[in-house]
């Protein structure tokens, strides 16, 4: 699991007590600085010096220890040189999105230690959720019956710079009643390098005692070992020499900074709890190089363009400001936080769907970029060598946009102002994916090939500028809206019928060739001219109400004319010699449009019986208990549908999870709970057991379509939310129970009663002029301002706003 804020770089927490993957220092390959050099596991680490009373002291690593390079004793085995320390022999670990706590246990060691490991996390709060930051919240209690000395020790690895031959180490102390802290802040360093700044190791109390400037182990863990509590010292001088063929001071290859914070445990069951704060600030970020080689810079930074800046340099100048603001501001942190965390998982769907729902939040640590510059976006794929694509790619933030969209609406702005910003504006044509550069994009990313990026655009654009309440920028949206479907129609229908028309490989299943009708396109873009409608309504657009109204009509009976087939939608409509059967396939995302309608409660693109039989083909068809659910499979197929000799990679017999957790909220939606419930299962099991459950596969890992599931709490409720109107319609009916409620920046939670409901916003502002809840009970609603009037239809209550 991920640790750090939104856009800010950080790190993860492993199963065995370990950092990884640091990205802190603008680092390949989530941003474009130099690679990270050093070990990573010994760049941040805990210990525990520990003392029962008649018994000499011992020294525990809070890792499962390695066997060479342990506790930055590097090149020699620890075990022979220091056979008083070692590693705990288990850590119990549960990761839970923000949190990750560890329980580590060893042998004769008369303490229960546990740690939680965070960093915050709340909707609606774009500031706290993005700050370059890692809390860790130590709990120490006595097991045994003698008094018990206790040191918990923080280590960290001075890397600040650690590219830039000519630095020198700096390490200052900062001593402030309860936060005391260690500044690693090196001198003779290029102020404009990426990796030039500040990190600040702190701890939250005034006992604490430092050790800075350390390199070897002697004398080190000797004093360490033999002085209680650490006593305080600072060796950074000796950790920096005269280089001899400049004649200039120059830093050792290595240096450490320990903080210490002692007590003393008199009794069984006595403990203490202290926490540390581990807080980053690298300004320097810089965008990619252009190139229109799309791979250009994806295998190795190939230096960088101009300057975007962290969006966290808004707030803070230095790593110690963001670790003071972490102490000020740690109780109420994490309170807000848990409270989101314990809303999410108070919810009557079953544990492992919530699990699977909340795993993909991580990606928002490990794959996010948010600039000064005032640019956001998910890299579309991150893996531990290479990034994938760019930020906000168009056709797969379809899916996983709907995390951003719904708990940080401000963010989800910013990535349609930056496609905005990108648009063609003579012409309307949309921009594939942003290469983390907010100054330019290439031709590739540009040419407008995709057929069904401007219907994503469309619908997500306007998605957002409702869900965040806006008119001003709802009227400035609409034109680059129009626009792009002005292009469609007056470019990319080639038969007049008001319909793209596909002619091949030109969509986001980039492997796939589709001609003519094609119901993955089509129903995108039905979803997005009724939502374009729906907008035009507000507006007073009559103008475009009067064209498209027709188009929007005519285009559903031609979906369902052109390719139902009686049981499913086909792949496309348009018969090919060179693949005679090619038009047969049975697509699970064949109605996606239908789902993504559902969420603004837009009017209906497909008869729901046949959207409903639809889906249970696609189950029948696609789904393969031993693998998953594949993408498309076709009538006939046994074990595997053949794929031609020049495919690239085969996208048909494959499971794309970010496609398997949309359709299991699409399949919710339409009441199919236990085949939604069966491929949600499917996902998190496999998951689990291939040891990635936080980083799924497609075009790299940690990939950004899977944030789709962020649509699943929602979709079991009916839910459908336009900026006006909230309407909670579950396809069935709702036992007794509650379940978390995701509204744009905003959360809580809706209590089916034995006589009635409860809605309760618990954080955030919702605006909302007409509520509609499946009962005919009592109604309570608590967090939404305002005074609203009752009537009953059906079997539904209908609450209108009337005295804000």
């Amino acid at each position: 699991m991920a640790l750090g804020g939104i856009g800010t770089g950080g790190f993860e927490i492993r199963q065995d007590g370990g950092f990884f993957h640091w990205s802190i220092y603008n680092n390949w390959p989530l941003f474009t600085g130099a690679r990270y050099p050093h070990n990573e596991k010994q760049s941040l680490f805990f210990m525990l010096w520990v003392k029962a009373e008649n018994e000499n002291p011992r020294l525990v690593l809070l890792q499962i220890e390695d066997g060479h390079d342990t506790a930055a004793i590097e090149g020699h085995e620890f075990q022979y040189i220091f056979p008083w320390i070692s590693g705990v022999d288990t850590i119990h670990y549960k990761a839970s999105v923000p949190f990750a706590d560890l329980d580590f246990e060893q042998e004769g060691l008369p303490l229960a230690v546990s740690l939680r490991a965070w960093s915050p996390l709340i909707p609606g709060n774009v500031k706290d959720s993005a700050l370059p930051l890692a809390y860790f919240d130590f709990e120490i209690r006595s097991k045994s019956e003698r008094p018990v000395d206790v040191q918990i020790l923080a280590v960290a690895r001075n890397a600040v710079g650690y590219d830039q031959p000519g630095r020198i180490y700096v390490n200052r102390r900062v001593r402030d009643g309860d936060f005391s802290a260690v500044v690693m802040e090196n001198g003779q360093l290029d102020p404009e390098a990426q990796t030039t700044g500040t990190v600040c190791l702190a701890s939250f109390d005034k006992s604490t005692s430092a050790y800075s400037g350390w390199e070897h182990h002697h004398p080190y863990y000797e004093r360490l070992l033999r002085e209680f509590p650490m006593p305080e010292v600072d060796d950074t001088a000796g950790r920096n020499r005269t280089d001899a063929s400049t004649g200039k001071m120059k830093a050792d290859p290595r240096c450490f900074v320990t903080l210490a914070r002692a007590a003393h445990l008199p009794a069984r069951g006595s403990n203490f709890r202290h926490t540390f704060a581990c807080a980053w600030h690298f300004p320097n970020l810089f965008g990619r190089p252009m190139s229109n080689d799309p791979n250009y810079g994806m295998d190795d930074p190939n230096g960088h363009d101009r300057p975007e800046g962290h969006a966290y340099t808004n707030y803070f100048d230095s790593a110690e400001a963001v670790a003071r603001y972490a102490q000020a501001h740690h109780a109420r942190l994490r309170g807000e936080t848990e409270a989101f965390h314990r809303t999410f998982f108070d919810s009557s769907l079953p544990q492992f769907v919530l699990d699977q729902v909340n795993s993909h939040l991580n990606t928002f640590r490990t794959s996010t970029w948010l600039t000064r510059t005032g640019m956001y976006g998910v890299l579309e794929g991150l893996s531990h060598t290479k990034p994938y694509a760019g930020i906000g790619t168009t056709d797969v933030a379809m899916y996983g946009q709907i995390a951003t969209s719904l708990l940080f609406p401000e963010l989800d702005r910013l990535t349609i102002d930056i496609w905005r910003k990108f648009q063609n504006k003579e012409n309307g044509i949309v921009v594939h994916s942003v290469l983390c550069n907010s100054y330019e994009i290439p031709e590739g990313e540009s040419n407008g090939h995709r057929l069904d990026m401007p219907a994503q655009f469309v619908f997500q654009a306007l998605r957002s500028a409702l869900w965040n309440n806006d008119r001003a920028w709802l009227e400035a949206v609409w034109p680059d809206a129009k626009a792009a479907l002005a292009y469609v129609l007056r470019e990319r229908d080639k038969n007049g019928d008001h319909l793209p028309d596909m002619e091949g490989i030109m969509c986001s299943y980039d492997n796939f060739p589709m001609f003519g009708v094609a119901p993955f396109v089509i129903s995108q873009w039905l979803a997005a001219v009724a939502l374009a409608l729906r907008v035009a309504g507000q507006l007073g657009d009559e103008e475009f109400a009067a064209e498209y109204t027709p188009f929007f009509k005519k285009g559903c009976a031609t979906l369902e004319s052109a390719t139902w087939n009686g049981r499913y939608f086909q792949l496309y409509s348009d018969h090919q010699e060179t693949d005679p059967a090619g038009e047969s396939g049975c697509m699970v995302d064949q109605i996606i449009g239908e789902g993504m309608a559902r969420q603004l409660g837009l009017a209906e693109l497909i008869d729901p019986a046949k959207a409903a039989t639809a889906l249970r083909t696609i189950l029948a068809m696609n789904y393969k208990p031993d693998q998953g659910l594949r993408n498309c499979q076709w009538p006939g197929d046994t074990f595997l549908h053949d794929i031609g000799k020049d495919t690239w990679v085969d996208q048909a017999n494959t499971c794309w999870t970010g496609v398997e957790l949309n359709f299991a909220a699409q399949l919710y939606s339409h009441g199919l709970n236990e085949s939604a419930e069966e491929i949600i299962r499917h996902v998190d099991e496999r998951h689990r057991k291939w040891g990635i459950y936080f980083d799924h596969q497609e075009f790299g890992g940690h990939y950004f379509r899977p944030m789709s599931a962020l649509a699943i709490p929602n979709a079991f409720l009916g839910l459908s939310y336009d900026g006006e109107a909230l309407n909670i319609a579950p396809a069935r009916p709702l036992p007794i129970g509650r379940w978390c409620v995701l509204l744009p920046g905003a959360y809580g939670t809706y209590f089916q009663t034995g006589d009635g409901a409860r809605l309760e916003i618990k954080s955030g502002k919702v605006q909302v002029k007409t509520i509609r809840l499946p009962t005919l009970g009592k109604i309570s609603l608590s967090g939404i301002p305002g005074k609203y009037s009752s009537r009953q239809s059906e079997s539904q209550t209908i609450l209108t706003l009337t005295d804000q």
